[in-house]
Parts: structure tokens; sequence; C-alpha cells
């Protein structure tokens, strides 16, 4: 939201943007937790639903800082939802599944909203063709630009969540895999947490230095490596979701 305020001029156009990804980041963030707990529940874990976390009420799985990461920077997180891996019916089966959980409820909002991606620009495309009104025009162009951005939002999710750091998805399912008390899991646990805020603040200091120092040379932007590894699989795959469902229209 930062860049954003920088480059968009109308503030209309960055109120539209700021409502668009209020809305993307919550429905995002709020689907990913409730898919964690309604797989602990199938699994036989009724520890989220007891606590009132099955439910779609956002203010229920807010995360302060999770979600002024997600506006500012583009990836984050929410109040994990909880589960007690002793309630399972079978523990190792229980602990993989609600750790893929969220990704994968994240990938099919990603795949749907690239489908709606299309569906919109499609329609834009027929209405400036058709000579339809400026109204119905901008309508095809904000929705479109809405699902580019759930889209974009998902995807982030989904390859943030996968790292192997504590406490992301990716380590709990480490975690579920592999020894008890191993020393990778071990490791993780104490300093996961402190890696994942360096690389975060390091993808935020070398967009802000390429955002105010033009003469930075090319390879300032790999420094960023948080960044640079989300930037390169959310494009690539958003890409092919998009190529995918274009060749339906």
């Amino acid at each position: 939201m930062i860049f954003a305020f920088r480059y968009i001029k109308d503030p209309v156009d960055y109120l539209i943007y700021l409502i668009f990804t209020l809305v993307a980041v919550t429905i995002s963030l709020v689907l990913h937790e409730v898919a964690h707990g309604l797989v602990a529940k199938w699994n036989g874990d009724y520890t989220a639903k007891y606590e009132g976390r099955l439910t779609l009420n956002p203010l229920k799985h807010f995360d302060l800082i999770g979600f002024i990461m997600m506006m500012l920077i583009g990836f984050g997180y929410a109040k994990p939802v909880p589960v007690n891996p002793y309630n399972f019916k079978h523990r190792t089966r229980g602990q993989v599944l609600v750790s893929i959980a969220g990704v994968v409820t994240n990938l099919i909002l990603a795949f749907l909203a690239a489908l709606l991606y299309c569906l919109m620009y499609f329609a834009f495309v027929q209405a400036v063709g058709n000579g339809a009104s400026a109204a119905g025009i901008n309508t095809c162009m904000y929705l479109a630009n809405f699902f580019e951005l759930l889209g974009s939002i998902n995807l982030s999710l989904v390859f943030f969540n996968i790292l192997p750091f504590y406490p992301l998805d990716g380590f709990r399912l480490i975690e579920s895999l592999t020894k008890r008390g191993n020393k990778f899991c071990s490791f993780m646990r104490i300093n996961g947490r402190y890696i994942l805020w360096g690389l975060v603040g390091l993808s935020f200091v070398v967009s802000v230095a390429r955002d105010y120092v033009p003469t930075l040379p090319y390879w300032f932007e790999y420094i960023d490596v948080l960044g640079t590894y989300l930037n390169f699989f959310v494009g690539h795959l958003n890409w092919v979701f998009v190529q995918f469902w274009s060749l339906m229209f």
C-alpha cells in the first residue's frame, strides 16, 4: 500500500485499490484459517470449533501484525487456529492434512480468481468493442483488477506459508513428517520467527531503496531473497492459471 500510494495519483483510484486490497486480504486470510479448523474437526479435533474459530467473521481471525504485513508488503498471516493433534484419529495423517489445508484453499481460490479475471477481462474487451457506456467499461476493468489482485494475494499466501520457518505451515508439515525433537525442528522453533522477520525486513528495505534510489544496479533487487522468490513463483503460476482459463475464451 505504501508504494501504491506513491504511484496511484488519483485519490479515487487509490481508495478503490485500498478497498479491493482490504477485501481480498480478508477473504484470503479468513478462508485459510477456517480451512485449518475444518480439516482439524474432520480429523477428530474440535478445539477450533469450541473456541469459535469455524466462522467467517474476520474479527475472530484477526492478527494485527500479520494483517499490517499483508496490507503493506503483500504477505502476512492471520491468528493461527488452535489445533490439538492428540485429538486426531490418526495423528500423523491429521497433522499433515491440517498443515496443507490453508495453502490448498488459497491455491483453489487463486485458480478460481484467475477464471473470474478472464471473464471480466473478456467482458471488458466486449464492452469496449460494442461501445458500452463508460460506467460499464470501468466496472469490468475494476472487477478484473480485483480478481487479479485476489489471485496474486492468494498465491503469495501459498508460497509464503510453505516456507519451512516456524510458525508457518511449511514448518508444521515438516514437523509432522519427521522424528519428534529433531535438530532442524528444534532450531526452527527457537530461531524460525527471527529468520522470517529478517527476510521480511530485508524485503522492505530493498523495496524502499529501489523505489527512492533509481541509480542502484539491476542485481540489487536480488538481495531481497524473499521478494525474488515470491515474485518468481507467484508470477509464473498466476500466468499458468490465466493461460489455462484463457483457452476457453
